[in-house]
């Protein structure tokens, strides 16, 4: 029997992780799987590929991960600079593991800290840039540490500890609505052996107990085993809300905390088995990792059931969404920001183990409404940009157009007025087109076309002002119609221009006078000289009657 190498302190090199996705154009699900390490062509850290590249196990029995980050922006050189750390729990090897993205691994069991040795560690929680909580379950504990960076290297410094707990399995970092203002922070604790969840204010990097709540039971106001929890965001800061894991009675348990008192919203059934790990992503979606049944499971903020994840992951025991602080120095201003990535902890094996998701975007169920508007309902799985056409299939051309909006995951409604009609139309057949582009990377994108008919007829409006509307197709591939509308009168001179994401110019276009009501210019995807652009990401800028209109358009080859 080959014996499982023991855990050794010394640093190695290892992990490469690109966080910020610099994915390519592509129509994505909700979870798209991305290289785990990218460079040495492995998609999963697995025992088997880490044996295979630093000839150690790495871990004994890995079980949740958190990510410490910053990106820092300058007017001049570098411009950009990125440091990702992260730290992953082994309540087998009693030891923290961690390090930066591309560079080492070092780790850490406490033995020669302030704290003394680490017992079980499971659950982490993160500020996003200078601090990790840690649910010390072993040991009966949760700790504070202190994240210390210089260049690639980083250590963990003790803040605090909170003692005489029972098993708390897990822990929840609470920005109290305000991020990178550490003035009124919280943190809540899962405390499993009491059947508890824990709230915690930190005042001068000390916790002070604010409430309690829960007994064993199954009713409300009662918990059995609640496992892990995580807390609620609105565009990236947290809310009073709290999600907990109520692991044998099988449902997730909405608390609030009102000004330091927690209260018991409702608690929400779910087929998932045993919920071993919740995390939010910027926009307040919720994620669950469900080991007993497989599956990585995304929740609006109201706990509706958006997506699953069920092949391609092995008994994932924790999920994780990146937050990070963001500092530009052009302005001095810091903010946080959640990453359009997910980190995934499997079962430890030589199949599976550490994972990377890209969180995409799906369209589903698109619909006509009853009525007598031009209506339509769908499913959006992540918050988007969404933009809609009606397209009358005799000639494929646009007759309506609705401009890009942003919408929440869920279910979502559109309407056409009669402002967004752009040329005649009668009773017949006609489709839906709807795009909806990822507020984390707009070349993520999902489409969907439904059939429906239209009764009655009707001619456009004319706008008031200059409008440049959506190009047809979007996504194209080999050509492109870019449209626009002018105002009733004399018409306008115009001049169109095409630029790449570098802001060069690719093609000057068009430059003419163009007539009131639609205009339209092909793109066949050429520039100037008239040679073939490649795939990505153009600019077109209009330049009508005193106003400059941009928009963006993808090439898909």
């Amino acid at each position: 029997m080959k014996m499982r190498k023991e855990p050794d302190m010394r640093r190695t090199t290892l992990i490469y992780i690109l966080l910020v996705l610099g994915a390519t154009t592509a129509q994505a699900a909700t979870f798209e799987p991305a290289p785990y390490l990218a460079e040495q062509g492995i998609d999963v850290l697995t025992r088997t590929a880490a044996n295979e590249l630093v000839d150690r196990d790495l871990f004994g029995n890995p079980w949740a991960t958190v990510v410490v980050g910053h990106v820092d922006i300058y007017e001049g050189f570098p411009y950009l600079e990125s440091r990702w750390f992260q730290i992953v729990s082994d309540p087998e090897w009693n030891r923290l593991l961690f390090g930066e993205m591309g560079q080492g691994l070092d780790a850490f069991d406490g033995s020669t800290s302030t704290f003394g040795e680490l017992s079980m560690p499971h659950g982490m929680s993160t500020d996003g840039y200078s601090r990790i909580f840690v649910a010390d379950t072993g040991n009966n504990r949760v700790l504070a540490f202190l994240v210390v960076t210089e260049f690639d290297r980083m250590h963990l410094e003790p803040l605090f500890e909170v003692r005489d707990l029972s098993s708390p399995f897990d822990v929840a970092f609470s920005d109290g609505g305000t991020p990178m203002q550490p003035e009124d922070d919280l943190f809540y604790v899962a405390n499993s052996g009491r059947n508890e969840i824990l709230a915690y204010r930190v005042v001068e990097n000390q916790p002070q107990l604010s409430d309690r709540i829960g007994v064993l039971g199954s009713g409300d106001g009662s918990f059995a085993g609640p496992m892990a929890l995580t807390v609620g965001r609105k565009a990236g800061a947290h809310t009073n809300d709290i999600y907990v894991s109520d692991a044998h009675n099988r449902r997730v348990v909405h608390l609030t905390d009102e000004n330091g008192i927690l209260q018991w919203s409702r608690s929400l059934p779910h087929d998932l088995g045993m919920v071993s790990s919740l995390d939010t992503d910027h926009w307040g979606n919720v994620y669950a990792a469900a080991p007993q049944e497989g599956v990585v499971a995304k929740y609006t903020p109201e706990m509706l059931p958006i997506a699953r994840l069920s092949t391609g992951v092995d008994r994932p025991r924790s999920v994780h969404i990146p937050y990070v602080r963001m500092h530009d120095h052009r302005s001095d201003e810091v903010r946080g920001i959640g990453q359009g990535s997910a980190l995934v902890v499997e079962q430890w094996d030589g199949n599976s183990g550490l994972r990377l998701m890209t969180l995409g975007v799906e369209l589903r169920d698109a619909a006509p409404l009853p009525g007598p508007n031009t209506s339509f309902e769908f499913t959006v799985s992540d918050r988007a940009q969404i933009s809609a056409e009606i397209i009358d299939p005799s000639d494929g051309h646009a007759v309506a157009s609705l401009g890009s909006r942003e919408l929440d995951a869920g279910r979502q409604e559109i309407e056409f007025t009669d402002a967004d009609f752009m040329s005649a139309w009668s009773s017949g057949d006609y489709r839906l087109r709807l795009t909806a582009r990822s507020t984390y990377n707009t070349e993520i994108f999902a489409t969907t076309e439904i059939s429906f008919k239209m009764n009655g007829q009707g001619v456009p409006a004319r706008p008031s002002k200059p409008m440049l509307l959506s190009n047809l197709p979007n996504p194209f591939n080999p050509s492109t119609a870019i449209r626009f509308m002018v105002p009733d009168g004399s018409g306008m001179d115009f001049q169109l221009v095409i630029h790449d994401t570098a802001g060069r110019v690719v093609s000057r276009l068009a430059t003419g006078h163009a007539n009131p009501g639609l205009n339209q210019i092909i793109w066949n995807g050429t520039d100037d000289r008239g040679a073939s652009v490649g795939s990505g990401v153009y600019f077109y800028r209009l330049e009508l009657g005193g106003e400059r209109l941009v928009s963006r358009m993808v090439l898909v080859k």
